[in-house]
């Protein structure tokens, strides 16, 4: 039969158990103390009467169910026949300590936001970094410029560093109020919800000259250090950080070595750290709620008109033989009344005159003012054109003439949002020698259920028009494009993204996405 110290030695071979065991050293070394003086015939309530102490406490000792004083660990040595030794040993990479946790790691992370904000390094990080990209080396690339990125784990922070350094401040903890400790303890909780924190860890490096080359080192996505980098910088001394990431990376590489690095790592990375995608019909499949909720903002009437306008082999609407800014406006109109996007106020960004409202039969709103109290309004003097002169308007468009006047160029952003990306347009657009159409744009999949209702309107309404990025649209309702599966503590505003659902559901989509950075393997020698 195997002895405990057979499996001891076995286990202490996998770095995570070492680095788990080592950092309960101390608290073994007083237990084995009590252990071997017990085993010599003294018994707890002796020692606890040689010591000053109860014999509960020497239990909860020996336990390992109390951490004792610096004053109480001396009166149990001197109980036991002792001299409390104490020391400070330095930690080293190749003991396997472990000088910086997940709070530190982030500190870095969290205030470097591209490579404009990161630390040079200082003389004692940089050869760090240059050995760390060495080590890293050793595998096949992952991207240009050398590029390398692993999973690397680092131990979460005690609640009391936590609080320390986030509470502490304002309210030391053994001042803190209960009410102030609870929201700490959430706080804690949903930063660090696992003993582990894992990151992704990644070095690219390549000769800016015959003589120089550029380093960036980044966790997660964020840029942490450069060396030679042609922006100036804070320098800064990361050695704690490097430190951490060499040994984390010499025991990546050699599970990649070994061909472990699958069962020792993969499997073991919790999926609220990892990054991916799925095909959206996949997840509808493991979690028909996102399927009933993606279809909440769409309606079943206007995608079926979207279908029969634009994606049969329908004949092409004839062009418009010329463009003027009515008709501009008016196509814009169609847009706004099919969405019901109403702004009836008198303070307009554009007035019209009574002599246009007249026009329109008294319109509380022309089509020209719809457009000044929906629109972006950057309209590089769009306003000024003369609204039946189709040659005044194809002057403008190709910025020049007394009209045009720049102030921004956004003239056709009808629907503006906080990035263009997700704005509706309408380009008037025109084909050589030929005539105009109208082009709308806005295939975002916060946009795309109403430009799908804006596209079937302005058909309706006899215009020509074509929809950009029509195959998006339809290959979302139809759930053959992908979306972005992210961290937990991430979001990506200019792309589609979900996290991993909990419990079951969360299962049946894990296995069904498609994990980055799950293929490593060695250079060929």
């Amino acid at each position: 039969m195997t002895s405990f110290h057979d499996f001891l030695e076995k286990r202490l071979e996998d770095l995570d158990f070492k680095i788990e065991f080592d950092a309960l050293e101390p608290e073994f070394s007083i237990i084995q103390a009590i252990i071997n003086v017990r085993n010599s015939g003294m018994t707890q309530e002796e020692l606890a009467e040689k010591t000053g102490l109860t014999q509960r406490d020497i239990s909860r000792f020996e336990n390992g169910n109390a951490n004792p004083s610096l004053k109480t660990l001396k009166r149990l040595a001197e109980g036991m026949g002792m001299t409390l030794k104490l020391e400070f040993v330095p930690g080293t990479i190749k003991e396997g300590k472990m000088g910086i946790n997940a709070m530190g790691i982030n500190r870095y992370k969290n205030v470097q936001r591209g490579w404009w904000k990161s630390f040079a390094a200082g003389e004692k990080t940089a050869p760090l970094i240059i050995r760390l990209a060495e080590i890293l080396d050793q595998m096949e690339p992952q991207g240009d410029d050398n590029l390398h990125t692993i999973w690397v784990t680092a131990r979460r922070p005690t609640f009391r560093q936590f609080y320390d350094r986030n509470y502490g401040f304002d309210e030391p903890y053994k001042e803190a109020s209960a009410e102030t400790i609870e929201s700490a303890k959430d706080e804690y909780s949903y930063y660090y919800p696992l003993p582990k924190v894992w990151y992704q860890l990644s070095v690219k490096h390549f000769a800016r000259t015959p003589e120089e080359a550029f380093y960036a080192l980044f966790v997660d996505n964020s840029c942490v250090f450069t060396i030679n980098d042609c922006n100036r910088h804070e320098v800064y001394d990361g050695t704690d950080l490097l430190e951490w990431a060499i040994r984390e990376s010499e025991a990546f590489v050699a599970h990649v070595r070994n061909g472990t690095y699958v069962e020792n790592v993969l499997e073991r990375i919790p999926y609220i750290y990892r990054e991916g995608k799925i095909k959206r019909r996949d997840l509808w499949d493991a979690d028909p709620k996102e399927k009933k909720d993606f279809f909440k903002s769409y309606r079943k009437r206007a995608i079926k008109k979207f279908y029969a306008y634009f994606k049969s082999d329908r004949p092409e609407m004839a062009l418009l033989p010329e463009m003027t800014a009515r008709k501009y406006y008016e196509a814009c109109a169609v847009v706004y009344h099919a969405l019901g996007i109403h702004r009836e106020t008198v303070d307009y960004y554009y007035k019209e005159t009574e002599a246009e409202r007249e026009r329109y039969g008294g319109a509380t709103q022309t089509p020209k003012e719809m457009y000044y109290s929906r629109a972006d309004g950057r309209d590089n003097g769009l306003k000024n054109v003369p609204m039946d002169d189709p040659l005044a308007f194809e002057e403008w468009e190709s910025e020049k003439g007394p009209y045009y006047d720049f102030n921004g160029s956004h003239p056709w952003e009808i629907i503006p949002s906080f990035s263009t990306s997700f704005s509706m347009h309408l380009y008037p657009w025109k084909k050589e020698n030929a005539g105009y159409f109208f082009a709308l744009s806005g295939e975002s999949a916060l946009r795309a259920p109403e430009t799908i209702i804006a596209a079937n309107a302005l058909y309706e309404a006899g215009y020509p028009v074509k929809v950009y990025g029509i195959d998006k649209i339809i290959d979302r309702i139809e759930g053959n494009d992908s979306i972005s599966v992210v961290p937990i503590s991430e979001w990506y505003p200019f792309d589609e993204s979900i996290h991993l659902p909990e419990g079951i559901t969360g299962r049946a989509v894990a296995e069904k996405t498609d994990w980055k950075f799950d293929n490593y393997k060695m250079k060929s020698s």
